[in-house]
Parts: structure tokens; sequence; C-alpha cells
């Protein structure tokens, strides 16, 4: 074992050399960046299927229904063909993507048209009562017999058709039919011998007609009512009826369970697209060589549509978010590879020194490289894998492969690459020509780095609104706009340096202006850790904004779908007793309340209005709680002595057809009374109002007898729960209305739930690999700093002083990175939030503008700094812990 142990260290060694433990640390970096990419998107992917289960899972179980409808007149009428076209049917819709499973048929039937009958218990002022014969393959599996038996077949006596059939109990109750009953129904007579009751009347067997539990009164063309119902017959009648009647206005219906309890996110869309398929352009099957066309409906895509509108409208922000942490994680492994370069650099000079070639020393870094990649890569799939189960996303596999060609590539170009450029003495070109061309190939990436991603926010702002994946490149906006930030931050921070040390200068004390002094010098690593720190920030800030905006919308539609607090309403025959007022006025959080009466008028064009009787300061009160335009009391205030002031509704408005503020005032008829109403204002609309065109006047008395207040308004932060008892308890007829439940309704959503979910693990994976670049940055210059501070410990400066001027030396750049995450943040608002579609999650399906929010900005800039402080002061109690010789003596 030790023997074992020897040789593995040997190997290591040899592979690694000089930078053992840094390697180590690549791998590392490495194993957590390809993590990321891959667990975030999958974990994703997990959330948004779990969300559609629970949407799936609250909808009714016949809205998960397929069905099949043929015309009997393609087909024979008896059982058996019914099975075997239906099995056809089954395997069709299967192969069609349509998840139906071998046992998933529900039922399956036939039934006829609505033929007359005689012999019933036919209530006076209804013509004959109408029935369809219906056969049912499940009768026995959903109903209950109460008196009798299931129908068996029947026979044919000369020219009549003698047919046994089964009445549900609300059949029964309304012809007044009973065991042994026989109806008339022309050339078939119905002798009922049993009498049922559905086992569950909300199943799909007894909703998908609705005639099938109790009749329905309908009315013909002769305007005379009469009622529609439906009895049953048994497998062994339908040769009978169809011998009797013809199959001319037959049709045979399979029912199908879907299985889509499985369903996935992914599919979802898939399926929606193939039902819709079906319902527009029917199904063409063949069964016992012939072919026959079947009309499918199903409401699946209505219980699967706002899963794929939210769906549609979170994609392309976790998009965003996914691309990003890539990058955010390429970042990282790029920094520990500049770690492991940094450790070979002396192994590597010495090599080329003894004559190595380049590609002597690429393949000693490409061996490494590649041996961490598989390694770190192939443990980060399998965890990966393990703690995200499912199918995953194919966008998470884009993502980690370019990680691994990060890790391949990137050791490369950071050790081998300088090497090559490295030179003797005697070859090196002048300094000045050496700086001008360096100066001009900087100016160069940087212009191309500015066009890439000019272009790449272009093309997103030109796509405008998507529904789905926007593609790689303009879900890297983020990136590109941060290296646009980064390219400006890092041209711009040197001379506002350079002011400030000259400033600083001009004090007594030199801590201070050697550190900025020092700060001003830009080394070659920097770049990439201000570019990453940038990102960062903004990706840490602009999902927030996202959220934020969200929450505003649909606290806005909360407003706009119930217009106050609380809505207490009775029906028009009841009023609200003063004593409930009183108890609804004491509860606690109610700030203020207001009653109205409502009743219905007429204009003298015969134009229904509503109209309503408030207090108007006290219905201000309430109804200005809500945002937007305030209530116009004024409006009401003058009264005359025989116009009412009003304020109408638009559509009011329109039916009385007087400009607001004109002179001509305008009768309403409500009951026996008439009222003259001046318009004196406009509002948008009225809480608690049941129709579009509402005219509120102030409360005058309507005649001798005021109308009683039928609706009661509530504002304040109410205990809802108390208030619903206390009302139902009061008047049971009553009914409730809270806002809070419907923002809760809007913002309980499970793809928002989903998308919010998925936010807060790629903020937390962003901030987490915040701190690693940030850790990454300043282990690359801790051996200088260490230096540093050795050297002024030497010289007699006190601590406090060391730590001044690190801090002077080293927050620059943190605070220019800072500075350009909020600015990139903030950019992120109008430049990439128009192209978002989150109109789903509004609630009224209205656009939802991403606004910028200066809180979550400020507070990540400052824990970026704060973060930079915390590591700089863990460096210097380390440095004077293990004391300055030591450093002093690594330099030499």
């Amino acid at each position: 074992m030790r023997t074992l142990g020897r040789r593995l260290r040997a190997a290591w060694v040899t592979l690694t050399g000089t930078g053992a433990a840094a390697t180590a640390a690549f791998g590392l970096l490495v194993f957590v960046a390809v993590l990321a990419s891959l667990a975030i998107p999958r974990e994703s992917v997990a959330l948004r299927t779990g969300a559609l289960q629970r949407v799936i899972a609250a909808s009714p179980l016949a809205d998960r229904t397929v069905v099949g409808t043929v015309a009997a007149t393609s087909m024979g009428g008896d059982a058996s063909a019914i099975a075997a076209v239906g099995a056809s049917l089954r395997a069709t819709l299967a192969a069609g993507d349509v998840p139906v499973a071998g046992n998933s048929l529900l039922w399956a039937g036939l039934t006829t048209a609505y033929v007359p009958v005689s012999r019933t218990a036919q209530a006076v002022g209804y013509g004959p009562p109408q029935l369809e014969l219906a056969y049912r393959t499940a009768l026995a599996r959903y109903s209950h017999v109460v008196a009798g038996r299931l129908p068996g077949g029947g026979e044919t006596a000369g020219r009549r058709t003698v047919v046994q059939v089964a009445v549900t109990t609300g059949t029964a109750a309304r012809l007044g039919l009973r065991v042994g009953a026989r109806l008339d129904a022309g050339t078939v007579e119905l002798v009922v011998t049993g009498i049922i009751q559905p086992a569950d009347p909300a199943a799909v067997f007894w909703t998908q007609s609705a005639t099938a539990a109790s009749p329905v009164l309908s009315q013909g063309s002769s305007a005379q009512q009469y009622w529609s119902g439906a009895v049953f017959i048994g497998a062994s009648g339908l040769p009978l009826i169809e011998s009797a009647l013809g199959p001319t206005d037959m049709q045979v219906t399979w029912v199908y369970a879907a299985a889509i309890g499985g369903l996935n996110a992914a599919a979802a869309s898939n399926l929606d697209a193939s039902l819709d398929s079906m319902a527009a352009s029917g199904t063409t099957f063949v069964s016992a060589g012939t072919p026959i066309t079947a009309a499918v409906t199903s409401q699946i895509p209505s219980v699967l549509a706002p899963f794929i509108a939210g769906e549609g409208a979170a994609a392309p922000v976790l998009e965003l978010l996914y691309v990003s942490l890539a990058v955010l994680g390429a970042v990282v492994v790029l920094l520990g590879a500049q770690l492991v370069a940094q450790r070979r650099l002396a192994e590597f000079t010495l090599m080329r020194a003894r004559g190595a070639a380049l590609y002597q020393l690429g393949w000693l870094v490409l061996r490494a490289s590649v041996i961490v990649a598989a390694v770190a890569g192939a443990a980060a799939a399998v965890l990966a894998i393990g703690l995200t189960p499912g199918d995953g996303d194919a966008v998470s596999w884009w993502l980690a492969g370019l990680t691994i060609a990060v890790t391949l590539a990137g050791p490369l170009l950071i050790s081998v690459v300088p090497q090559r450029v490295a030179s003797p003495v005697a070859q090196r070109p002048r300094r000045g020509a050496g700086g001008r061309n360096r100066a001009v190939r900087r100016i160069v990436v940087e212009t191309l780095l500015v066009a890439v991603a000019a272009g790449g926010l272009v093309v997103l702002r030109d796509q405008g609104q998507s529904s789905g994946s926007s593609g790689l490149y303009t879900s890297a906006a983020p990136v590109l706009l941060a290296v646009g930030v980064a390219v400006v931050v890092l041209r711009c921070y040197p001379p506002l340096v350079r002011e400030l040390a000259r400033i600083a200068g001009r004090s007594r004390g030199v801590v201070a202006f050697v550190g900025l002094a020092r700060a001003t010098r830009t080394p070659p690593g920097s770049v990439l850790p201000s570019f990453a720190l940038v990102l960062v920030l903004a990706m840490v800030a602009f999902p927030d904004m996202i959220s934020s905006s969200v929450t505003q919308a649909q606290v806005a539609a909360s407003w706009q779908q119930v217009a106050a607090d609380a809505i207490i309403a009775v029906p028009a025959t009841d009023e609200i007793s003063p004593a409930l007022q009183q108890q609804i006025s004491a509860l606690p959080g109610v700030v203020a309340t207001a009653t109205a009466a409502t009743a219905t008028g007429s204009l003298s064009s015969g134009f229904a209005v509503s109209v309503m009787w408030v207090d108007p300061a006290r219905y201000a009160a309430v109804v200005d709680q809500a945002p937007g335009a305030r209530f116009p009391v004024a409006a009401l205030s003058a009264s005359a002595a025989t116009i009412l002031p009003a304020v109408a509704t638009p559509a009011a408005v329109q039916a009385f057809g007087t400009a607001v503020g004109g002179t001509g005032p305008a009768e309403v008829s409500v009951g026996s009374n008439t009222i003259t109403i001046g318009l004196a204002g406009r509002i948008a609309s009225v809480p608690g109002a049941t129709t579009d065109a509402v005219v509120v006047v102030p409360q005058e008395p309507l005649g001798t007898s005021p109308p009683g207040p039928d609706l009661m308004l509530a504002a304040g932060p109410l205990d809802a729960a108390r208030l619903t008892a206390l009302v139902h308890r009061e008047q049971p007829d009553a009914s409730v209305t809270l806002r809070a439940t419907a923002l809760a309704t809007l913002t309980t959503a499970p793809v928002l739930q989903a998308a919010r979910t998925a936010l807060t693990q790629g903020l937390a994976t962003a901030a987490g690999f915040g701190v690693l670049i940030l850790l990454m940055s300043l282990v690359l210059t801790a051996q200088t700093r260490e230096l540093t501070l050795a050297s002024l410990a030497t010289m007699g400066l006190r601590r406090w002083q060391a730590q001044l001027l690190l801090a002077a030396e080293a927050l620059p750049p943190v605070v220019a990175a800072a500075v350009g995450g909020v600015a990139c943040a903030w950019l992120l608002a109008p430049l990439v939030g128009p192209s978002l579609d989150l109109a789903a999650f509004s609630g009224t399906g209205s656009a939802i503008v991403v606004t910028p929010a200066a809180f979550p900005l400020v507070v990540s800039a400052a824990g970026l700094v704060l973060a930079a402080l915390v590591v700089l002061s863990v460096q210097t109690l380390i440095t004077y812990y293990r004391g300055s010789a030591r450093a002093l003596r690594i330099a030499d």
C-alpha cells in the first residue's frame, strides 16, 4: 500500500511539476464550474416539470380526457364493432404522441338523435319530451341501481321494436317514470327496466352530455318549450335500435383518459400542438380495412395553456442566467489556470532555457489539463445527474462542453503562449515600438469586443419579445454587455485613480498616495476578474429587477380585478344590515368602509345601465387606496334641486351620448321612479359592479323609499379569515371578494414559483462564483502584497498604515468593478427588458416593463467591496502572524 501511495505521489508530481497544489485547486474549480453548468439548468427543468404536474393535478379529471367521435354510418353499430374501432383509434392517438395507454378507455358508447316520445307525465304548457337513446359500456360502474335492473336487449314484434332502457332518477322524477313504464318513440317502444342514480355526478361519464344525468329545458322552432333527456340501452339493444332507426344521425364516442401524470415540461408544447392539429383536421385511421375519420376533442390544451404561457415567459430569462453562469464558470477555470501558470512559471522558464521546444511544454500542459478535465468533468456530471434526476436540458450539456473546452485550451494559452513571446534581449524590439504595438493590439481587441457585444444586443432587440429559446448568442446578452462595460471601466479607472493619487500627494501622509499610485498600474491578469465581477453584479441584480417588476404588475392586476381590499355583496333582494356594517368597520385593520345601493335602470332608448348610490367622501376614501386616478369627489358635490350629478364609466357615457361636463340632463328609470342626472365626470371602473355601464350618483332619496345598501367596500390590511367568517355568520347569502385572494392566485402560480426558485438558485450560484473570482484575483496577487507588507514592516510602518496602503492599492479595481456592475445591471433593464415577454405573469396579459431598482444594486456593490475588505484583512493577519522574515526569504 505504501509503495502504491509513493507511486501515485510520484506520478502526480511528474504530471503537475511545481504546481501540484495549484493543479489540485484547478481541478476543484473545474468540478464546480461543470457542476453548475449542468445542475442548475437540469434542476430548473425539474422545477418546471413539477409545476406542470401541480397544474395537471389541480385540473378536473374531465379536462384530462381525449374524446373521439365517429358517425355510425362509417362503421357497424354493434358492441364488437365499437370496441374494434376504438382500439384502432387508441393506437392512432398513441402514434400521434397523445399519451393514451392500452387500458385508458373510460367508456365508449353510441348516441342517437333526439326522438319525441309520448306516454309520459307531460307538464302543462310544454311540448312532448324528446329523448336520445344512449349506449354506454361502463354504465354499471358509473351508476347505482335504485329500482329494477339494468337494461338487456329487446324484441321485434311485427313492425314495432321493443327496447329495454334505464333512466336516471332525475329523468324519472321530471317525466314521471317508474319501472315498467312504456314510452312510444315512433317505431320503437321503450320499456323502463331500471332507475339508476349517478355514482359521481361530476364524472365525465355524466358531464359529457348535458342531458345524461337530468333533462334540460329546450325550445324548438315553434317557440314551445319541451324537456330534452336521455335513456340508456344495453349492448343487446344496439342491433334493434340500428335496424329500427337507421344509423343516420347516430354517433359513436370513445372517451380515453390521457396519461399526462408523467408529462414533463419539454413535452407539454408538443402535446398541445398534437391535440390542436387533431382537433382542427380530425384523425383518419384504418379499422378492419375501412378508412375512418374521427373528430378528436380534448380540454387538455386549456389545462396546459397557462403553463405553456408561463414557460414561454420564463425560458428566455432563465437562458440569460444559464449562459452567464457558464461564462462565470469559465472565468473561474481560467483564473485557476492562471494560478497554475504562475506556480509553474519558473519551471517552464528553466525548461525553455535548457532548450525545450514549445510543443513539449504544450504537451506537458495539455496532458495535465486532459486528466483534470476528464476526472473533474466526469465527477461533476455524475453528481449533477444524481442530484437532478430527469431528462434534463440539452443546453446544460452545451454549457458544460464549453467549460471543458476552456479547461483544455485555457492552460495552453496562459502557460505556453507567454513562453513563445519571450525572446532573448538582443532580439527584442525597441521599447517604444513594442509599447505602440501593444497599445494598437489592445485597441483592436477592445474595439472587436465592443462590436461583438453591440451586435448581440442589436440582434436581441430586433428579435423582439420571444416566446422561447433565442439562441446562445442572444442569450449571452448580459455577458456581451458586461464585456463592453468592463472595457470602459478598465479604460477609465486608471486616470481617475491617478487624479486621486495626485490629490492624496498634497497631504502629509504618504500611505494613501503610495497605495493609489500602485493601484494605477493595471496588472495583466486584472482584465478577466474585472469583467467577471461586472457580470456577477449584473446577474445578481437583474433577475431581482425582473422579479420586482413582475410583483408590481401582479399587484396592479389584483387592484384591477378587485378594486378594493374587500367587497361584500348580497343579492339584489336583500341588503346589508346596519349591525353587520358596524361590525365590519370595527374589525382590526379596516381603515375605511363605504356602502352602496345598486339598482338596474334604463334610459329612454331602452339601454340598461346600473345605478349606484354612494356617499362620495366615504366611497372615495376606500377606492382611492388603489393605484391610479383619484375618484372625482368634487364632481358629485354640487347637487341641484332636480338634477343629480353623476360620474359614469365609458360604456355608460357612450350610452348617454352626452359629453362629460355637458349641460344636457338625462332621465333614468329605476323601478317605478325616474331620476334626472347630469354627467359631471368619468371613471374607469366601479368596484363590485357586475356590468360595464355604471352610473355613480350621491346618496339621495329615491322617491320616498331609498334602497338599502347591497354592496360594501372595505380598505386596509384586514384579517381576511375573520372578515369572511363574520359575514357568512351574519348573512349567509352574502359573498366576500378579497383582493388578497386575487393576488395570491397570481403570485402562487406553479410555473412562476418554479421560475423564481430557479432564479434564486442561479443567483446563489452567481454570488458563489463572485466570491471565488474575488478570492482568486486576490490570491494571484497575494505574494506581491505579502512582500509589500513585509518590506513596510521592516521599515517601521505601523500595521494600520500598512493595511490602509493595501486597501488603497487593492480596492480601486474592486470599486471600479462594482460601479461597472451597477451600470451593467442598470443598462440591462432598457436594453434587454423589452425583449422579454413577461405578460403571462401579469394576470391581465398586459406587458410588464422591467425597471431598474436602486436598492439591490447598491446592496450588491456594497457586498462586493465588503468581501474584498474581509479578504484583505485576513491576508494581513496571516502575513503578520507568519512574520516578515519568511516573506523576504521567499522573495530572495
